[in-house]
């Protein structure tokens, strides 16, 4: 299986073998940047993203040799909640807008005056917020006009770059569940979010599950004839392929208990019970620091009755994802890094031997806005308590702890985990902040054995839809060692997170900010 996995900051191309293991040499990785604005904008040229797309499948066709005329699908995992308009040509006629896109958080309440946010965000499983498209969409109207004029077509970059690997116009139930148009109850793109943000339904593509397309094949034939026999799957949402990828999925006939391996860090499975409701504390629960973070739970159903700081997106028509998401998580630790210019040496280990939450600061990572918990659209991060006497390290490690504690909140709001299974860089590559997130979420954090669960999760995908794999959910995660909570470091952030929480809503009622939460947030 070739896995494709577009990502915010780089893209990947990588065999895997029928096992879900990946091909040894056969990988690319081609970095890319967004343009971060000072008005909030965040952008990217769409076509540029497409080549880079195909410049890393270059390279894994390069390195693979003998093994690519044996692929025989390709799956994709791509970023959410991002928006492009295409013209009657089907060409691009605006930037490609990120989810982090902050520039239309003032058309939220415009649309939070057209509709009953609680009845969409039940249909949908999202709420009006500028991460998501319909605000975006708005925006674009009013500030954007000559972009408007111009557009006959709206949809992700999902949706682009099958476009131009295939030919085909059309989007995954998993991407579109994820843009606040879809009704997940009845299947369909929802008319009444459409209408409120003035897009023609006929302006969005037709709508697909993954492997629907069957005879959805590359076009570039004379750049990869390797590859022109492989099936190609409509893209999924990067989140759920890393729940796919990290093993965190919900099985339909019952939830196995994974314990760790004796060999490898591989678990494995001991016995099952039936599956529990989503609430009840008990499940695989995916957590993952990357360039912003997350907390997931894939089950078959849905969609289902959850906490307002939670979303619920689709992996596919038969399996949802209830979630929180976090628009700072790897981003920040690079911005402290970057802005308090700390020294060089082992930054890690000094931040691992200081105290928990001893440095008198009150941080709020909301450098890049904020989703969960309270989906306030024009917040922005704060800190209070800073002295002279306040060091770039303790300043470091406030803001690692501040993330944590916004994990802490979100995996109470799923109410528990059975078990946390961690992955992304901030956790692989900072076992201090891996330690903090632990303590402060008051639970044991299992580290993921896999270095690419998304890309490995694309994978899987394509082995469901070849026949090979019956259910990517039969694979139990595995597993690197683990981090073990503790419970007197706990109890310190306990009161953190109250301090933060008092924090926010200070700064949540002061009108003249202007950065409310929305209603039945945090």
């Amino acid at each position: 299986m070739l896995a494709l996995d577009i990502g915010t900051s780089s893209v990947r191309a990588g065999l895997y073998a029928t096992d879900g293991t990946p091909v040894p040499g056969a990988a690319a990785r081609v970095p890319h940047q967004v343009d971060y604005r000072l008005d909030g904008g965040v952008e990217t040229d769409a076509d540029a993203l497409v080549a880079r797309v195909e410049q890393a499948i270059d390279q894994c066709v390069a390195a693979a040799g003998d093994a690519l005329p044996e692929v025989a699908a390709i799956g994709t995992s791509c970023f959410w909640h991002s928006l492009l308009g295409l013209d009657g040509a089907l060409h691009p006629c605006t930037p490609l807008l990120i989810w982090a896109d902050t520039r239309s958080a003032a058309m939220v309440s415009v649309l939070e005056g057209r509709l009953d946010a609680g009845a969409v965000r039940a249909r949908t499983g999202c709420r009006p917020h500028s991460s998501y498209p319909p605000a975006k969409l708005l925006w674009i109207r009013r500030e954007r006009p000559e972009w408007w004029a111009q557009a006959r077509h709206w949809v992700s970059f999902g949706e682009y770059l099958t476009l131009r690997l295939c030919g085909v116009l059309a989007a995954s139930v998993s991407m579109a569940s994820a843009s606040g148009l879809y009704d997940q109850t009845r299947g369909r793109w929802d008319e009444e979010v459409a209408a409120a943000a003035e897009v023609p339904l006929g302006a969005l593509p037709e709508l697909a599950d993954l492997a629907e397309l069957p005879d959805l094949r590359l076009t570039r034939r004379d750049r990869w004839p390797g590859l022109a026999a492989a099936r190609v799957l409509l893209p999924a949402g990067d989140g759920a392929c890393n729940n796919v990828g990290s093993g965190c999925m919900d099985p339909e006939a019952g939830l196995p208990r994974t314990v760790p391996g004796a060999q490898g860090g591989r678990p494995r499975v001991e016995g099952a019970h039936p599956l529990p409701a989503l609430a009840a504390g008990s499940g695989l629960l995916a957590l993952m620091i990357g360039t912003s973070g997350a907390v997931r739970r894939c089950s078959p159903g849905g969609p289902w009755t959850v906490a307002p700081s939670l979303w619920q997106y689709r992996l596919d028509r038969r399996r949802g994802l209830v979630g929180g998401a976090l628009s700072n998580g790897g981003n920040l630790h690079q911005w402290l890094s970057a802005t308090l210019r700390l020294p060089e040496g082992d930054l890690d280990a000094a931040i691992g031997a200081m105290p928990p939450a001893e440095h008198g600061l009150v941080f709020l990572p909301l450098l890049a806005g904020e989703r969960s918990p309270g989906w306030a659209p024009g917040a922005t991060g704060a800190i209070v308590g800073l002295r002279e006497a306040t060091s770039p390290l303790e300043l470091l490690r406030a803001g690692l702890e501040a993330v944590a504690l916004r994990f802490a909140a979100l995996v109470a709001d799923m109410g528990g985990a059975g078990q946390i299974v961690g992955s992304g860089g901030g956790l692989f590559h900072s076992p201090a902040w891996a330690q903090i997130v632990a303590d402060a979420v008051g639970q044991d954090v299992w580290r993921s054995a896999e270095p690419e669960p998304s890309s490995r999760g694309a994978a899987l995908l394509a082995l469901e839809a070849a026949g090979i794999l019956p259910d990517a959910a039969d694979l139990p995660p595995r597993l690197d060692g683990v981090v073990r909570a503790d419970a007197a470091r706990h109890e310190r952030y306990v009161r953190a997170g109250a301090r933060q929480r008092r924090l926010y809503a200070l700064l949540a009622a002061d009108a003249e900010i202007g950065w409310a939460p929305a209603a039945g947030g945090a």
